[in-house]
């Protein structure tokens, strides 16, 4: 009996141990270019996967070998920082009056786009009293058909706007000037306003990353194949999402380091960059435009913070990012009570830090 505990604790030692390398591959492939590496990229999406199997290993040792405790918690600290991109866990404080609030939303057309208007005829005002209602000083929205019944209702609240390529903004702070950037696409665009806070002005840009396309009839052989997962046609059911993600990263690569050069252009000056990444926070993507700003999830944010929430789909993908140097993020946090779109609204509270 001695023997064969001793070879089972072996054996699982040694899945422990593989299992740890196999999340440290996800961390170091976000430092593989996926205009490189398409298809290498993917490989990210795992990272929760690896994550959640060592966090049950921890509970594993503390039951049958509590010495051995040691390797998922040590494993899981050499990647801390992907860990808490991925799961932030803060302790909440209170912002200062001052603070600004920050609104980013893919709208998913105001309810207009797939089936969920069928199931909410009233979208758009659901939407559109979201928000009213969230109070923010800056609005983001992604995926926004240009609604006049919304722009003169927020206008009537005292935001400017502007407009174009399916993203809006909205600003209580002067709009001083605004334009869209030229980035390399299929579809998908950012656009860039120039806020007056003050005495300073606060580059403020939306995006919307290259959409990865995923049609109906893919999502639903992906959802049918995670159902039945011992399926020989396994491999072919997700071909066609695969290709899809493969085809769509290299963009977002380029894009990514577009983004990057033009914040860099502009700091230590303020900035602010949010919108839809379709990224998560374990990604080329994050890791490069977090190299130069700060996460608002991140920093503020608590647990997984899923933002997509399609069936099968829960991700993080939409993001908040400003300069740390300028500001201090408070009470970061999804808006999960609105199901008008895909997506749920991200809001965070933005105060000046002390010079």
């Amino acid at each position: 009996m001695k023997v064969l505990k001793t070879i089972l604790v072996q054996l699982f030692t040694g899945i422990n141990i593989a299992t740890l390398l196999l999340l440290w591959a996800c961390c170091a492939v976000t430092y593989f270019n996926p205009a490189d590496y398409p298809r290498l990229s993917l490989f990210t999406l795992t990272f929760p996967v690896f994550l959640l199997v060592n966090v049950l290993f921890v509970f594993f040792w503390l039951i049958f070998k509590v010495k051995r405790v040691w390797i998922p918690l040590a494993g899981m600290a050499l990647c801390g920082s992907f860990v808490r991109d991925y799961i932030p866990v803060n302790w909440p404080s209170a912002a200062p009056d001052s603070a600004l609030t920050i609104l980013s939303y893919n709208t998913n057309g105001f309810g207009g786009y797939g089936t969920k208007t069928e199931r909410q005829p009233d979208a758009q005002e659901r939407i559109q009293r979201c928000l009213l209602s969230a109070d923010a000083d800056i609005i983001c929205l992604q995926e926004a058909q240009k609604k006049d019944a919304v722009i003169q209702a927020l206008a009537d609240e005292g935001y400017e706007h502007y407009y174009n390529a399916e993203l809006l903004i909205f600003s209580r702070l002067p709009i001083l000037s605004a334009d869209t950037l030229a980035m390399h696409t299929r579809h998908n665009h950012c656009v860039r306003a120039f806020l007056l806070q003050g005495a300073d002005t606060v580059m403020l840009i939306n995006q919307h990353l290259e959409s990865n396309r995923l049609t109906a009839e893919v999502k639903a052989a992906y959802r049918e194949a995670l159902q039945r997962p011992d399926r020989d046609s396994l491999r072919e059911d997700l071909k066609p999402m695969f290709d899809l993600l493969t085809a769509a990263s290299p963009y977002r690569a380029q894009q990514t380091d577009t983004l990057l050069h033009i914040v860099r252009e502009w700091l230590p000056r303020p900035v602010i960059l949010c919108g839809d990444f379709n990224d998560t926070p374990v990604s080329y993507t994050h890791r490069e435009l977090t190299s130069a700003l700060t996460s608002a999830f991140c920093e503020s944010g608590n647990g997984v913070g899923f933002t997509f929430h399609e069936k099968g789909f829960p991700v993080r993908i939409d993001h908040i990012l400003f300069d740390g140097d300028t500001w201090r993020s408070y009470q970061t946090h999804v808006i999960d009570t609105i199901s008008s779109s895909d997506h749920y609204p991200i809001i965070t509270k933005l105060a000046r830090r002390s010079r």
